[in-house]
This record gives C-alpha cells, sequence and structure tokens, in this order.
C-alpha cells in the first residue's frame, strides 16, 4: 500500500491537471448551418433561359454559342481592362444560388517586362441598369478571386482567394422567414468559404442580378438547374427561380430592326455632356462610345492614369505601353460596329466637324444600323434648363459642405489643442502641490529633529526645557479647492447649412463643368470648321433637340463668328513682309543705341581732355609764380649783402593754352529748345548731338515695345486672312508677341499688372479700341522711323516734367533688364497727346524725311 501522505499527492496532482484541461480552450468548432434544405415548390418557374444580354455586357466580352462561356477581348490595351456581364434574370426574394469556374487564365510569355495585368475574377451580383464592372459602386457587391468581399471600393470582409477550376457557388438570401435574411455566402466546391455576410442597405430591397467581372481568364457560369459541386444543403439555383421571386430583363427589339447610332452635335461647354448624362439615364440601353467612356472604364478595372485635361479628349497617360499608343480606341472601333446594340458616339469635336463626322457614320455602315444625328445646341427645352439649375444647386452645396466641413475640423483641432493646453496647466499646478507639500514635510521633520536635538541638550545639562507650544495645524485650503472642471462642450452633429441659387445663378442655361469639353488648343485650331450635320453626310435622320432647323444652323454660324473675335489664331506664322520691317527696325535700333554710347563716350573723353588742359594750365602757372618768387629772393639777399644787384632779365611770358580755339570748333546746339519733330537727323540735330543723347533703359523700353505692337498690329491683319477676325486681341497679346517675336512678353517686367496697364504706358504709339482689339496710331507703311525716336523724346520730357512738379505716377518702374547699350533696348512716347506730330508736327504733312526713302 501507497503512504497516506504519497497518496494525498498523487491525488492533488491529478486534481491540478484536470483544472488545467478545463481551463484550456477548446477547438473553435464551426458554426451551426443556418442554412436548410429548400422546400419543393410548385410554384411557376422562369421560363427564359438565364443568358447575357448585349446591352448588360462590355464592349470586350465574348460569350460561347451557349451563352455559358464568357471570354475576354485581349488585344492590345484592352487586356487592361476588365470585363463585365450582367445575367438577364434578378431576384427579389427567395434563396437561390449560381456557380462560376475560371476554365483558362491567359498569360502571355511574349510580354518580359512589360506591365502584366493581373488575372481577375469577382463574382456577385448588382442592380438593373448599373454597371456589369463591379467593385466601385453602391449598386453592387461581390466576391474576388484575390479574396475578399468588395463594394463601394472598399473590402468590406475577409475571404479566401480561389482560382482555376474550382467551383465557386454565390447563395443570396432574401428571404425574410431566414435567420440568414438579406445575406451573401460563398462555397468553394460545395464547401462553405464564409458566414452569410450582410447586404449593404443600398442594395436590401432591390432587384439582384447575377454578375460577373473578369481580366484574362476564360470563365463558366452555371445557373441551374443541377449544381457543379452539391452544397451541404440543397439550393434552387436562379434558373430554377419562381416567377414571383424573380425579374427577367428582355432584350428591346429595335425600331424596323434596326439598331441605333447616334452622333450628337453640340457646342464645346454649352451642355453637351450634361445631356449625355440625362440621355442615358432614361435610356440605359445605349452604350456611350468616347474617349471619356474609355477613361472612366480604366478607372472601374483599377487603372491608374493621369488627370484628363478635357471631356472630349482627356489625353490620358496610364503610364502603360499598351494603353499610351491608343490601341483601346481602335479596338473599340472595330468591335463596336460587330456587336448588335445601340450606341451614342460622343465627339464634341468629331461630331461638329463635316469630314469626321461622315468617317464616323461610315463605320457603321451594316444595314444593322440606323444612323441619326443629334443637334443639340441653341435654346435649349426647360427640362433640361430645371435639371441645370439642379445640377448648379448641386455642385454648391458641394462646395459648401467641403468648406462646413474643413471649419468644423479646424474648429474640432482647435477644442482639442486648448483641451491639451489646459490639461498640462492642470497637471503643472499639480505637481507644484504635491512639490509645496514635500517640501512642507521636510520643514516638520527638520524642525522635529533640532527640538529633539536641543531636548537631549537640555537633558544633559540638567536644564529644562519649555514646552514648545501646539501649533495649530493649518489646512491648506488650496487642497480642499477642488477645482472644478468645465465639463467638456459636446460635439453636436450639425447638418451642413443649405445653400441657395442667387439671382445670378439662376440665369444659369449651361453649367460649367470642373473639366472643359475642350482644351484651349484644340478649341482654337478647329472650331472655325464647325457646322451642323446634313442628310447628305450618310445620316437616316437628324433631330434638332433644341434650337430647329436653320435656327440650330444660324445659332452655330454666329457662335463661331463671336468666338473668332476672342479666341487665338494657334496656327498663325508670321510673313516674311513682318521678317522684313522687324529686321531693319533692329538695324536702327542697333544703330541708334551704339550713337548713343559712342556720343557718351565721346563726352567722357572730351571731359577728361577738357580736365587734362586745365591742371595743365594750372601747373604752368603755378611753375612761374615759383620761379619769380626764387628771383626775387635771391635779388634781397644780394643786396642785403651789399652785392650788386643783377639787372633783372625781362620777365619770358608764361605759355598760354588757348581754350577758345577747341570751344569754338564746337557748334552750340540748344537741346532744351531744339524742335524735336523739326529735326532732320535724330542722330545728329547738331555738333554730333543725337536727339536720344538722354534715354535711358525706360524710353528704350517703351519705344521699343510701342514700335513691336504697332507693326504686329498690322502684320496680323496681313497673315491672318479671315475677315472675321478684327485683329490682335488684347486677351492674347502675350500669345502674339511670343508667336511674332519669340520672346516671352513678362508684362510686369515694366511694372504694371496687365495687358490693359501695358497698352496704356505705350498710348502714344498704340490704343485698344472698342472690339478689344489692338490698333496702330500710325500709318501701316512708315517711311522714316525716326518719328519713333521723336515721340519717345517728347515723351520723356514730359515725363520729367511731370516728376519735377511732384507727379509720383510719371515714375516708371520698368526693370533694366537689357541696359541703354544693348541691341534690345527699350523705349517710349507721348505722340498723340503730348505733341503735334499728326494734327500739326512737319513728321507727316510738312517734314522733309520723305525722301530719305523706305526703311
Amino acid at each position: 500500500m501507497e503512504p497516506a501522505a504519497k497518496k494525498q499527492k498523487v491525488e492533488i496532482g491529478a486534481a491540478d491537471t484536470e483544472m488545467k484541461d478545463a481551463e484550456k480552450p477548446k477547438a473553435s468548432e464551426p458554426p451551426k448551418e443556418l442554412e436548410e434544405d429548400a422546400p419543393t415548390s410548385s410554384a411557376p418557374k422562369v421560363k427564359e433561359a438565364v443568358t447575357f444580354l448585349t446591352a448588360d455586357t462590355t464592349l470586350n466580352v465574348m460569350q460561347s454559342t451557349n451563352g455559358n462561356i464568357l471570354m475576354p477581348v485581349s488585344d492590345g490595351g484592352l487586356r487592361h481592362l476588365l470585363a463585365g456581364a450582367r445575367a438577364s434574370v434578378g431576384l427579389k426574394s427567395g434563396r437561390y444560388v449560381f456557380e462560376a469556374q475560371i476554365l483558362e487564365s491567359v498569360n502571355r510569355a511574349e510580354d518580359g517586362g512589360k506591365p502584366t495585368p493581373k488575372n481577375v475574377l469577382k463574382i456577385g451580383f448588382s442592380t438593373a441598369k448599373s454597371s456589369p464592372i463591379m467593385g466601385s459602386d453602391a449598386t453592387d457587391i461581390c466576391f474576388s478571386s484575390d479574396g475578399g468581399l468588395h463594394h463601394m471600393k472598399k473590402q468590406i470582409s475577409h475571404s479566401p482567394k480561389f482560382g482555376n477550376l474550382a467551383v465557386m457557388a454565390v447563395v443570396l438570401n432574401l428571404d425574410k422567414s431566414s435567420p440568414n435574411a438579406n445575406t451573401i455566402s460563398l462555397f468553394r466546391d460545395g464547401k462553405r468559404l464564409t458566414q452569410p455576410q450582410k447586404l449593404p442597405e443600398s442594395l436590401q430591397g432591390k432587384t439582384l442580378y447575377p454578375t460577373v467581372t473578369y481580366r484574362n481568364v476564360c470563365v463558366n457560369l452555371n445557373f441551374g438547374p443541377r449544381p457543379m459541386a452539391a452544397l451541404p444543403f440543397s439550393c434552387t439555383m436562379v434558373q430554377e427561380a419562381a416567377t414571383k421571386d424573380s425579374a427577367v430583363s428582355a432584350a428591346t427589339p429595335p425600331k424596323d430592326g434596326k439598331y441605333e447610332v447616334i452622333f450628337p452635335t453640340c457646342l464645346p461647354d454649352e451642355g453637351g455632356f450634361d445631356w449625355l448624362d440625362q440621355f442615358k439615364s432614361t435610356n440605359p440601353d445605349y452604350t456611350e462610345l468616347s474617349e471619356r467612356m474609355i477613361s472612366d472604364w480604366a478607372e472601374r478595372s483599377g487603372v491608374w492614369c493621369s488627370n484628363p485635361v478635357s471631356n472630349d479628349k482627356p489625353d490620358l497617360k496610364f503610364s502603360i505601353p499598351e494603353m499610351d499608343d491608343g490601341s483601346i480606341a481602335r479596338m473599340i472601333r472595330t468591335l463596336a460596329p460587330l456587336q448588335q446594340r445601340n450606341y451614342i458616339v460622343m465627339e464634341v469635336t468629331g461630331n461638329l466637324i463635316k469630314e469626321t463626322r461622315k468617317r464616323n457614320v461610315d463605320l457603321f455602315s451594316d444595314g444593322c444600323f440606323r444612323k441619326a444625328a443629334c443637334v443639340v445646341v441653341g435654346d435649349p427645352t426647360p427640362e433640361f434648363k430645371k435639371k441645370t439649375q439642379q445640377l448648379v444647386l448641386a455642385d454648391k452645396q458641394e462646395l459648401s459642405d467641403v468648406q462646413f466641413r474643413k471649419e468644423k475640423a479646424e474648429e474640432a483641432k482647435k477644442k482639442a489643442a486648448e483641451k491639451r493646453q489646459k490639461e498640462l496647466e492642470k497637471a503643472k499646478k499639480k505637481a507644484e502641490k504635491e512639490k509645496q507639500k514635500k517640501i512642507k514635510e521636510l520643514q516638520k521633520v527638520a524642525q522635529k529633529t533640532k527640538r529633539e536635538a536641543e531636548r537631549k541638550k537640555a537633558a544633559a545639562e540638567g536644564k529644562e526645557l519649555p514646552e514648545e507650544p501646539a501649533e495649530e495645524e493649518k489646512k491648506d485650503e488650496s487642497e480642499d479647492e477642488d477645482e472644478v472642471e468645465e465639463p467638456d462642450e459636446p460635439m453636436v452633429e450639425e447638418d451642413p447649412p443649405k445653400v441657395e441659387l442667387t439671382a445670378e445663378e439662376k440665369k444659369i442655361v449651361f453649367r460649367k463643368l470642373k473639366i472643359p469639353d475642350l482644351t484651349l488648343y484644340m478649341l482654337n485650331t478647329t472650331f472655325s470648321k464647325y457646322s451642323v450635320p446634313e442628310k447628305g453626310e450618310g445620316f437616316d435622320d437628324i433631330r434638332y433637340e433644341w434650337s430647329k432647323g436653320s435656327k440650330a444652323s444660324d445659332y452655330v454660324k454666329k457662335w463661331i463668328v463671336d468666338k473668332k473675335q476672342t479666341s487665338r489664331v494657334e496656327d498663325l506664322v508670321p510673313s516674311e513682309w513682318f521678317k522684313a520691317k522687324s529686321k531693319a527696325w533692329k538695324a536702327h535700333l542697333a544703330s541708334w543705341t551704339q550713337k548713343q554710347s559712342d556720343y557718351k563716350a565721346k563726352l567722357i573723353k572730351k571731359a577728361q581732355e577738357k580736365a587734362a588742359k586745365a591742371a595743365k594750365k594750372v601747373a604752368l602757372a603755378k611753375a612761374a609764380e615759383a620761379k619769380a618768387a626764387i628771383a626775387k629772393a635771391v635779388a634781397e639777399k644780394a643786396k642785403a649783402e651789399g652785392k650788386e644787384v643783377a639787372e633783372e632779365k625781362k620777365e619770358e611770358k608764361p605759355v598760354e593754352i588757348d581754350d577758345e580755339e577747341d570751344e569754338a570748333e564746337e557748334e552750340e546746339v540748344d537741346f532744351a529748345g531744339v524742335d524735336i519733330f523739326g529735326v532732320d537727323e535724330v542722330d545728329d540735330i547738331g555738333g554730333g548731338t543725337p536727339l536720344f543723347k538722354d534715354f535711358g533703359h525706360e524710353d528704350w523700353a517703351l519705344m521699343r515695345l510701342g514700335f513691336e505692337l504697332h507693326l504686329m498690329s498690322y502684320a496680323f491683319k496681313k497673315d491672318c486672312t479671315d475677315e472675321d477676325r478684327l485683329g490682335v486681341v488684347l486677351e492674347h497679346l502675350p500669345f502674339y508677341y511670343q508667336k511674332y517675336y519669340n520672346d516671352i512678353l513678362n508684362i510686369k517686367d515694366y511694372g504694371v499688372e496687365d495687358a490693359s496697364e501695358l497698352v496704356k504706358l505705350v498710348k502714344e504709339y498704340v490704343f485698344v479700341n472698342e472690339s478689344k482689339v489692338i490698333e496702330s496710331l500710325a500709318d501701316e507703311e512708315i517711311e522714316y522711323p525716326q518719328v519713333f525716336v521723336k515721340i519717345a523724346e517728347e515723351t520723356r520730357r514730359h515725363r520729367a516734367l511731370l516728376r519735377d512738379f511732384g507727379d509720383e505716377s510719371a515714375k516708371l518702374k520698368i526693370k533694366n533688364k537689357f541696359g541703354s547699350n544693348q541691341q534690345q533696348g527699350l523705349g517710349g512716347g507721348n505722340w498723340k497727346q503730348g505733341g503735334n506730330w499728326k494734327q500739326g508736327g512737319n513728321w507727316k504733312q510738312g517734314g522733309n524725311w520723305g525722301n530719305k526713302g523706305k526703311w
């Protein structure tokens, strides 16, 4: 027998082991399957075969003859885009299942280092009229082969990945009596992969259609009646759905047996894309063909792209060679005529130009298509205007909401900072109190120790230490002062304020989109070719959505004429006439600036020579004086010593330097009194003095600019043969300046802010007319360019006079970029208001310069 102690020890050990085993967590068991076998039903069932209607598929979907196998078109850039297809039978109640299986993944051996798109399959449900490319909107939900349940660009729950040949089943439970009502589940080869996942609120109560989205895989779909892989419970397949639980989408037979291709003709930024969106919302069976559609397709496919520059021609960059080479658009133009569906071809520029219109129409030459032009120009319908007002209000509300949320976030951030500051101050005060409390405690201990030492000393000396008076314990009032903490103000969830349209906003007919319909360059180079469609171009029908018939044509013509008054001529080429005039002007300018430089150098040399002569004259005078002083001293010394004083020689006359001879050689010029417009040569108004001797860099700057604008105003009329274009529009002055002079016109270098102020600086040369066009005050063929120097000199003197009188506005703030001695030196003047060159001067009517020949 075992000893009692040993036996007790064993029993205790066994009990501990049992307790530890009881404490160990048991292995998690799979939740109980709540789905039950589908009951036998005699209710009427869907008669139509579940299929994929062409209108509910993307352009890159290819179906097998029985419709159960879907393949992608993967040529060029299309293989980077997702394909999508929505089944024709939707579910609104009950519990049903469909299956999908990846038969093949397409991989190219020749890709090498090229970007390779990821193969993917998404299976789920979407609502009618939504995009068959799932994962981006609130109108669909799907399981992905990459793992996860996706909705509105987010993974809302986890699920395992799946690959080739696995039979994937998606169960949709809309049975209100089921514990799994309004859920979706995923099964692989008959085994549950996910627990039932709740449908988002946006999908509850909606009719949901089986949908598949895929890229570079071949997919086999099974809608019934029998499953490929049995589930743990019997479940009715979609093909066997009861009529009361389902909705069937049927293909709408085309009118006259022909599908329709619509070509909208709309002017840029005049409601074209808003009209398109409204049309598509009421006609979802029309497939949009446009570069905007390609941009949206790429975004839904998860392909990064650059920001679009316009709605019509976004000029997207995907950083993928196969997509950046335009192959997607080319393939769409090939595929579209092969598929029997309705199209709306949205090309703003293409549908406004006759040649491209005809080319687009010819793509659909097959007899199964009816081509219709929709002219969307002129005065919109009341319905469109109403919708536009709603969109303008929605845009304004969105901006207001963003600003409101931004302000609320800043307010919350400020309150949080204030709260942190208060907490820091409170902690600081608390630490200070603790410090003072410890100091007092240490003082008490020190005092007690001292008292004890005194007591012992007194006892040793036989003295009696007087009792220490009892110290009243003072209560630290600050300890009792409980800081009253102000309760935090609760953050009230406020709704953003509702905005309203102003009176001006209510007049808006065409909404301004975030992105323009066309780039400025595209608009300026094409709008002169715009026209409305005509039946001879191959259209079966021409419809006028807004203004009718000739009114629409007249509206476009007037729009073109008005646009010509304000738009740029992008392809303008300076003529040889302009180049010759500009070259001659530069030669004169170089000559004048060199003449000024030479004149100033001559003045410096003359001043130096004059100074040298004066110094020499002073030196000679001083030498004569010194010599006379020495002679006088010698004579006085001899006389004092009684010596015979030598007879004084006759004083030599000092050498005189004749200044009058040199001065007489130079002609006196009354520069201040000279008749500016009466001089014959600005290079020499007398005595070698140029009229521009006092020009600073500001004067050269304004004179140069004045001539350049004068010449450009006439050159434009020669180079642009379009009579509807009146001239260089003020708004586009920098653009045309660069076109003609191949140089950037930096307006701020002249000390002004805009082109209007710049022209005012040279108002003596050019002006802006009522049409905002720059015109010259001089004739086109000026034979005597020296008139620009005369104008510049007169305005220089006028500005100097104003500055002398304290007029600060006369001070120019032009940057000295070039320097007065450069050929590119600048200039200025006042030849209309400040001088009489036109009304009474003789530079035109009475001058003698006309016989000097053309320049």
